[in-house]
């Protein structure tokens, strides 16, 4: 069994076509990273403009500024402190009611250079996120906050996750009761005080985990003659009257590819976290995803949800494999079997919606819309069947791992029974 793994393995390796789709995704990925953390744009205290590494070490500096425990008593003297700052010179009433873009040309008017960047530190916006309703800057939200207002950050950071579960997905969704108490479930175990520091490496790898879309495909199109290759060559008749033909030959070869697709799969997830890591840190591994965004309710940590990410990638890359291989065990065309894949993982992309919830809960099942980290961790999609909820991400663990362990049997039982002709 192990020999004919070997041989089969031998034979995906050989084909020019699948080395050539292989490589060139390998490439294509490296230079898509290359480009991540040269396009890295920030501003320094200087006020002049830093890319790529410097702009990444620039990031870093102004997150560990913030980097601590945000208990309450905290939360309440650094919003009083940004209170202070923002509204020495402008008062309060000026900016309420305004636009997003008119209190922003007030604040840059009434303040210089140092003060309007410590007013619009990214860090004020994600602590005063709890009170925003959205659309408003920081300074607006402040100044709706009245002295004893951010006692109660945490309950803010639950009351955002009410409004958002009431908004249900921008209005196009309406969630049930049974989801409404999964998602308030969820957010109850997520442990009190939170923590802020620096976890960019972390945040890119969940920034780019949706490019291993592309080696989905190209395991397609390497898989794609496993079986459809042997009826276009005529080697069929050959192989399925061989002593093991019909039974060990096809296992082998369902298990070589779907090795194959796991190994491809792992090599092209480490370029994406090695070259992320590498460039942005390994650093904040162990804080929580709430990092991203407060309302998160994954009791998570940075790494424990990036890897979470990658390990759907690689639970869909081996789905992908197998309905490839189904297909090219039951169809006589590669291309047929590569263009089937190609359109499931991107050109579900490009289906509009039109505010159709139901058709985005369905969309959210492909690989290219599933694994954004806004769509997999901050969306709040969920699927209900009776009184049984599940989350986004636990649907598609379990979909995918389906799809393997039904396709993949499937492909080789269609083999051996192929017929002749």
């Amino acid at each position: 069994m192990f020999d004919l793994m070997g041989f089969e393995l031998k034979k995906l390796l050989s084909r020019r076509t699948s080395l050539v789709a292989c490589a060139g995704i390998l490439v294509l990925l490296c230079g898509i990273m290359a480009l991540n953390i040269v396009q890295q744009k920030t501003t320094s205290s200087a006020d002049e403009t830093l890319s790529g590494v410097a702009a990444i070490a620039q990031q870093k500096e102004r997150a560990c500024a913030h980097a601590g425990v945000l208990a309450d008593e905290r939360v309440q003297e650094e919003v009083a402190a940004y209170k202070e700052l923002a509204f020495s010179k402008v008062d309060p009433g000026e900016v309420e009611g305004l636009s997003d873009a008119a209190a922003y040309a007030v604040m840059r008017e009434a303040y210089d250079d140092e003060e309007f960047r410590a007013i619009y530190d990214p860090y004020y916006s994600y602590l005063l996120s709890p009170w925003n309703p959205g659309g408003l800057e920081p300074c607006q939200v402040a100044a709706t906050l009245d002295e004893g207002a951010a006692a109660g950050f945490y309950e803010a950071v639950a009351d955002k996750l009410q409004r958002a579960l009431d908004d249900g997905m921008g209005g196009t969704w309406e969630y049930s009761e049974a989801e409404r108490a999964f998602w308030t479930d969820r957010q109850k175990e997520v442990e009190e005080p939170l923590s802020y520091g620096y976890a960019g490496g972390w945040e890119d790898v969940l920034a780019c985990v949706g490019f291993l879309a592309f080696p989905m495909v190209a395991v397609c199109v390497a898989l794609s003659p496993v079986f459809a290759g042997e009826y276009q060559d005529r080697t069929d008749a050959v192989l399925l009257a061989s002593r093991h033909g019909r039974l060990r030959l096809a296992a082998a070869k369902v298990a070589a590819s779907l090795l194959f697709a796991a190994a491809y799969f792992a090599l092209s997830a480490g370029i994406v976290m090695g070259v992320a890591l590498a460039f942005f840190g390994a650093d904040g591994a162990d804080l929580p995803v709430q990092v991203l965004a407060l309302g998160i309710p994954y009791d998570l940590t940075m790494a424990e949800a990036a890897l979470a990410a990658v390990g759907l990638g690689l639970l869909m890359t081996l789905g992908f494999a197998s309905l490839a291989l189904l297909l090219s065990a039951k169809l006589r065309s590669q291309l047929a079997v590569f263009a089937i894949c190609a359109a499931l993982v991107f050109l579900t992309a490009m289906i509009p919606t039109g505010g159709n919830g139901a058709l985005l809960h369905v969309l959210y099942l492909f690989p290219i819309n599933a694994l954004v980290d806004q769509v997999l961790y901050n969306s709040l999609v969920s699927y209900q069947a009776g009184p049984f909820v599940i989350d986004l991400a636990g649907l598609l663990a379990a979909a995918y791992a389906a799809l393997t362990l039904l396709c993949a049997p499937l492909a080789a039982r269609a083999f051996s029974r192929h017929q002749v002709v």
